[in-house]
């Protein structure tokens, strides 16, 4: 069983398990730490997470992964226990069976894929919260009940859920249709977020541009993200004529980048020497 995290009164931050990776004290930095903490009370007067805090007293992977957390608000409603065998935290038979029989899927490692991205933090974070599918879309924004459409801004076509603004909707199918090479497209448009995620993540073949692919990838899963919003958020925005050349500038930039990190760490070690020079 894990906890759902809501306006953070119940669950206690340290011993309960509402985490992905676990409970925070198997990450703890500190020898002793105070267990009668509820998660609301890791906030700061602003009601944001407090940044002090955690990275006093967590590990920098932990502190990272909370902050990518949406804060507990009123609004979310009271925590909630739910199920820890699906991602819906909804009880199934299928997925006791599952676990029962050993077939669970090893989350630990498949987060793993996330963090150990050398690109952009902005994007590595992005992605974790893709990933457990809270970022605010419109559909999660109007299950809050202050009026907003859970449609989408774009299409208008179908709710504005992750799998919807990030692969299924039609600006951003226009853009995969162009990255994802024909041998890869098979089952593309039809995995649930997770997977789909995790899937392209961990793959270790080359796009279309002969880039590596978890790069392209995650770039063009945070570009989509970020047109979307400035469409929304930012009057007169118009998404670039050719967001392909975008992406793929981009992507090479970070893989660039990634390859000069590497080079940077393969020292050659040149060995001098005095000779005292001749006398007269």
């Amino acid at each position: 069983m894990v906890w759902q995290l809501g306006d953070g009164n119940t669950i206690n931050f340290w011993l309960d398990k509402w985490i992905p990776d676990g409970t925070s004290h198997n990450s703890s930095s500190q020898t002793i730490i105070d267990t009668t903490l509820n998660v609301r009370d890791i906030l700061n007067s602003e009601g944001d997470w407090n940044q002090s805090y955690l990275t006093e007293n967590l590990t920098t992977s932990m502190t990272y992964q909370i902050l990518a957390i949406p804060p507990p608000n009123e609004l979310d409603g009271r925590d909630m226990i739910g199920w820890g065998g699906t991602n819906t935290k909804h009880f199934t038979i299928q997925s006791a069976y599952n676990i029962q029989r050993g077939h669970i899927h090893s989350i630990e490692g498949e987060w793993q894929a996330i963090w150990a991205w050398r690109g952009p933090h902005r994007i590595q974070t992005f992605m974790w919260m893709a990933s457990h599918e809270c970022i605010l879309t419109n559909y999660r924004r109007s299950r809050w009940g202050i009026g907003i459409s859970p449609l989408c801004n774009i299409c208008g076509a179908a709710d504005e859920i992750v799998i919807h603004v990030l692969r299924d909707c039609i600006s951003a199918t226009q853009v995969w249709l162009r990255l994802v090479p024909s041998n890869q497209s098979s089952n593309f448009f039809s995995l649930s977020c997770k997977d789909w995620i995790f899937k392209n993540i961990t793959n270790n073949f080359h796009g279309t541009h002969d880039l590596n692919w978890n790069s392209t990838f995650m770039v063009a899963c945070w570009n989509l993200w970020n047109w979307r919003n400035k469409e929304i958020f930012e009057e007169g925005f118009q998404r670039p004529t050719d967001p392909n050349y975008v992406i793929l500038k981009m992507a090479t930039e970070t893989d660039n980048c990634l390859h000069n990190m590497c080079s940077d760490n393969q020292h050659e070690t040149t060995f001098i020497g005095w000779r005292s020079p001749r006398e007269g």
